[in-house]
């Protein structure tokens, strides 16, 4: 199983600055790059305090500068707040200038109020996300392209500048999960779904698992080596006390990203407000919910995690609702010290191999 830091940059209220936000993030991606995460990523979204990353590909150039090894991913790229030829132009500049190491996370984007102040119909949103991939595997795989869409359509046209990967970066998927004509793209072309329980239990959502081990027997693939990224709230400690604060925090942002997703979010500037939700459970069960305990509790929590999804990566979200940055920091040191170990003992103790990411641009022509 392969740990990735997942970075939302999230700013709960006026005791953190913009910078303090940034240094926190900066801090753990080189921690992150210290204790064997393969990737870190970043979120985009817009307007409000939910998070103050605007462009995921500007993180990824950004931090190619100050690290060396660990992967760099968007988490997600909105597609349809862009234009998609220079999107496609950026994804290059990224690659190059992180040396091959950016991981390409692609959504369609999913709260109204973002969709509005970017003039954009999020009834449209899965559809240009659909086109999006088929340029992009046009424009990655060959030497020119020219598109003709329903909602694109561009001349013959090179690139001068593209990814240095080959054929193209890991494409990996967010937020359409509901929508059968982009699952079985993202079955056949072995791009890797991206998926959270966020306060739920972890089997509330395994049937996507089950549903994605089907289509991958309908296009000819083996559904055992099927990849999966599963992003989770971890927070290590032994203290009570800390560990119910812990999941209020991470309640704060779950009630947040419900509200802007449902259209019912209120603001003070740029702060939501923290509304409670008709369909959350009591804190006590989140604290269930998500990862937080021991170290050899998370430990017991992920490989749970890992029995139900049979995920390939965990995308550790350790910094929600304002977490100080020094309960951060321990809880990351004590993952790569203790949690990961341990998981690792017992994944290798039953011979789980993870799967080959194997994949395979379908560089489908629009009519």
């Amino acid at each position: 199983m392969k740990f990735d830091l997942f970075c939302l940059m999230q700013k709960r209220d006026e005791t953190w600055s913009m910078r303090d936000v940034f240094k926190d993030v900066e801090t753990s991606v080189k921690l992150a790059e210290q204790i064997g995460c393969e990737t870190a990523w970043f979120a985009e979204h817009h307007f409000n305090n939910y998070s103050l990353c605007p462009s995921p590909l500007m993180s990824v150039s950004y931090f190619s500068g100050i690290t060396s090894t660990i992967r760099l991913g968007t988490a997600v790229v909105v597609v349809p707040f862009y234009h998609p030829m220079r999107l496609l132009q950026e994804i290059g500049m990224a690659d190059v200038m992180s040396n091959g190491r950016l991981v390409l996370g692609i959504g369609s984007g999913y709260q109204g109020y973002e969709f509005k102040r970017f003039d954009r119909k999020i009834e449209n949103a899965v559809e240009l996300t659909h086109e999006f991939l088929d340029m992009a595997e046009l424009a990655f795989t060959q030497d020119e392209f020219e598109y003709h869409g329903k909602h694109y359509d561009y001349p013959l046209t090179q690139l001068a500048i593209k990814p240095i990967q080959k054929p193209m970066p890991e494409i990996w998927v967010a937020g359409l999960m509901s929508q059968p004509n982009i699952q079985e793209r993202v079955a056949r072309s072995g791009y890797i779904p991206m998926l959270t329980p966020s306060w739920k239990p972890i089997d509330s959502i395994s049937g996507a698992r089950t549903a994605y081990q089907d289509l991958y027997r309908q296009v000819g693939r083996d559904p055992n080596q099927l990849p999966m990224g599963l992003m989770r709230f971890i927070h290590v400690t032994e203290n009570p006390k800390e560990a119910r604060e812990a999941a209020e925090r991470a309640r704060y942002s779950s009630r947040v990203s419900l509200s802007l997703r449902l259209d019912y979010a209120k603001f003070n500037g740029i702060y939501c407000e923290d509304i409670e939700s008709d369909s959350e459970p009591p804190v006590e069960q989140m604290m269930d919910n998500y990862i937080i305990g021991s170290a050899e509790e998370c430990a017991e929590k992920i490989l749970m995690d890992y029995e139900c999804m049979r995920h390939s990566h965990v995308l550790m979200n350790v910094q929600l609702g304002g977490i100080p940055t020094e309960r951060v920091q321990r809880t990351m040191e004590t993952i790569g010290a203790e949690v990961i170990p341990m998981v690792n003992k017992e994944l290798a103790a039953q011979g789980s191999v993870d799967p080959v990411i194997d994949q395979r641009p379908t560089v489908t022509v629009a009519a």
